[in-house]
Order: structure tokens, then C-alpha cells, then sequence
């Protein structure tokens, strides 16, 4: 009999006690049996997480590691993935939050599948986990020759679901495992968990399904070096999207085409705008040949540049601030009545 789990929740985390201990309080104790185990990596945490960890022992399956040092969360996430034990790994954020029934369900699809992939939804929530907006993928097995998973790759709703988002999907852990090689020269992208997905993918040997379901609530607004300063993350996507088609799809035109439509659903021309007229217009400028690439049209890039010279970026933050409280006005009235 194999006494090894099927699954490992496998949870990189660094100071976050308390959504840590939220993350796990979401785990239904119930829906593990001995089919799966939740593994920790702490990063080195200077906060209460190993006491959270500890408390959480007693009610879970729970193993932990602590890092001596700082690894940067690329290393923390091939340090976690290498100490689970399950056939299969889900790596879960640790300020997400598993929905009810949400491991009862990954079991069920990783034992009926048999896929070496499965990928879900989640719903989008604030820094308070108030749900914001759902999205998923398309449901069904997914062709992994190049021009089936570029067509699955078009069709997502958004950047997240190019398994950038690691709590969106569940993996076998020889596909990481294999790839230990490459993973080496992807620290440092923060998107470590995408490239190694992709180049399984790209393989053709790899299987993928999906699920339309959403299993987690992804919590937003959680402040972070790229996401306090406006169009940094924009860039880094781009950044990281152009090196992902180039590295690992072989530069071909479908895929350029495909990962340009989930882009521009996450960086709307408006998105560029507020990027811009919130000082980020580097930004813009830095991921320029790619924006090209994704399809962005020149004149709106010129046009950017234009307002800038013509100190007309200003204006436009303050339309945009005046629109926003508007808005937000209206919304509070609706809440009332």
C-alpha cells in the first residue's frame, strides 16, 4: 500500500502570521484524510509565523521548514515544492484562502483526471477577502500541441490564469522535479512556477485539464515592492512574457498572438493611462517594444509620451482621482438604500 500522500498543499510564506494562520484555518482538516499534507516554508520570518505553524500542528497534517536565511520567493518556492512528498503539489499563497470544499474538489480532479496539470479558478477578493470578481478557465482537457495550448492560453480571462498565479493550479511534482536544471536559471524572474509549468507544456509530453470551478480567494491590495509603484508590474509581466515566448516557446507568432489577449484583458489602454498619468510612464516606456508585440497601437504610446511633454499627464490623474471618488460616492449610496 502506498502510504505516501496524494497531494501536498505546499504554502511559501514569509512574514505573514496572520494571514498565514487564515490561509490555514481555511484548510478543512476533514477534506485531508491521508491523502494529503500541507508543507510550509518559511523564508527566514522575523514575525510570529513559526508559533502559528506550531499551533497548527495539532489540528493538521503539517510539516515545516525554516530557512536560514532569506531566499527570495523564487528559491522559497523550489525549497517547498523539494520537501513535499505528494504526487501532486498545489502551491498555495499564503494570504490566499482555500474555499469550502475547495481540496475535497482538487482531490476528486486529480484522482479522475490523471492529468499531470490541473488548472482552476478563484475569486478575486480585497485585502479583506470581500469577493471583488471571479475567473476561471475554459473547462476541459487541453490540447498541448503548440497551437492547442496557444489557443487555451488566449483564451484565459486574464494574466493570472498563465499560471503567473501559483494558487490557480496543481501540478505533479516530476514535473518540477524534472526540471531542476532549468529552474536555476529562472530564479530571480519571480515567476519561477510559470516557466516551469510552460516549458512542461511546451514539451508536448505534459497533459493538462481544467476546471472552471473556483477553488480559492485570492486576496488583493496586499502591498509589495511592484504593486505600490505604478506600471512596475505591468513591466515585469512584459518583461517576463517576452522572455517566456522567446526561452521557452521558440518565438513563434501563435504565441506572441495568444499571451497578448490575456495581457492587454489585465493592461487595458485606460490601465496605461493611469500607469502614466501616476508617474509610471518609465515604465511604459521600458516595456515599449513589447507592448508593440502585444498589439498596443503606436499612436497610444506616442500619445502618452505627447501628454508628458505637454504637462498634461497631471490633468488627466486629477479627471481620473475626480471620476474615482465619484464612483465610489455612488457605490456607498447604493449600499445604503
Amino acid at each position: 500500500m502506498n502510504s505516501l500522500p496524494l497531494l501536498s498543499i505546499c504554502i511559501p510564506t514569509y512574514n505573514r502570521a496572520g494571514f498565514l494562520r487564515e490561509c490555514l484555518s481555511s484548510i478543512n482538516p476533514e477534506e485531508l484524510y491521508d491523502k494529503v499534507e500541507v508543507v510550509v516554508s518559511d523564508n527566514a520570518s522575523t514575525d510570529d509565523t513559526l508559533a502559528v505553524l506550531k499551533a497548527f500542528q495539532s489540528t493538521h497534517p503539517l510539516r515545516y521548514i525554516v530557512q536560514s536565511e532569506n531566499l527570495g520567493p523564487d528559491r522559497n518556492f523550489d525549497a517547498v515544492v523539494a520537501e513535499a512528498r505528494g504526487e501532486y503539489c498545489w502551491l498555495l499563497g499564503s494570504d490566499d484562502v482555500v474555499q469550502p470544499g475547495g481540496v475535497r474538489s482538487l482531490v476528486a480532479a486529480l484522482t479522475s483526471c490523471h492529468t499531470d496539470i490541473v488548472q482552476f479558478g478563484y475569486v478575486q477578493g480585497d485585502l479583506h477577502l470581500r469577493p471583488q470578481y471571479r475567473a476561471a478557465p475554459p473547462a476541459g482537457p487541453v490540447q498541448t500541441s503548440p497551437h492547442g495550448f496557444a489557443s487555451h492560453l488566449a483564451a484565459q480571462p486574464n494574466m493570472s490564469l498563465l499560471f503567473t498565479f501559483i494558487s490557480a493550479y496543481a501540478f505533479r511534482r516530476s514535473v518540477w522535479m524534472d526540471r531542476q536544471h532549468l529552474i536555476r536559471s529562472w530564479v530571480g524572474s519571480y515567476y519561477i512556477q510559470m516557466f516551469a509549468m510552460h516549458s512542461a507544456l511546451a514539451s508536448g509530453a505534459t497533459t493538462l485539464a481544467a476546471l472552471d470551478e473556483c477553488l480559492v480567494i485570492a486576496r488583493g491590495g496586499n502591498p509589495n515592492d511592484f504593486n505600490t509603484v505604478p506600471g512596475r508590474f505591468m513591466a515585469l509581466d512584459a518583461r517576463t512574457m517576452s522572455r517566456l515566448i522567446r526561452e521557452v516557446h521558440g518565438d513563434q507568432a501563435d504565441f506572441w498572438l495568444a499571451i497578448s489577449q490575456p495581457f492587454r484583458r489585465s493592461y487595458p489602454a485606460k490601465s496605461l493611462f493611469h500607469v502614466a498619468a501616476n508617474g509610471g510612464l518609465g515604465y511604459i516606456n521600458e516595456a515599449r517594444e513589447t507592448l508593440l508585440r502585444f498589439g498596443y497601437s503606436k499612436a497610444l504610446l506616442r500619445g502618452l509620451e505627447l501628454l508628458h511633454r505637454l504637462k498634461l499627464l497631471g490633468a488627466i490623474k486629477v479627471l481620473l482621482d475626480s471620476r474615482r471618488r465619484i464612483l465610489n460616492i455612488f457605490n456607498s449610496i447604493g449600499s445604503l438604500t
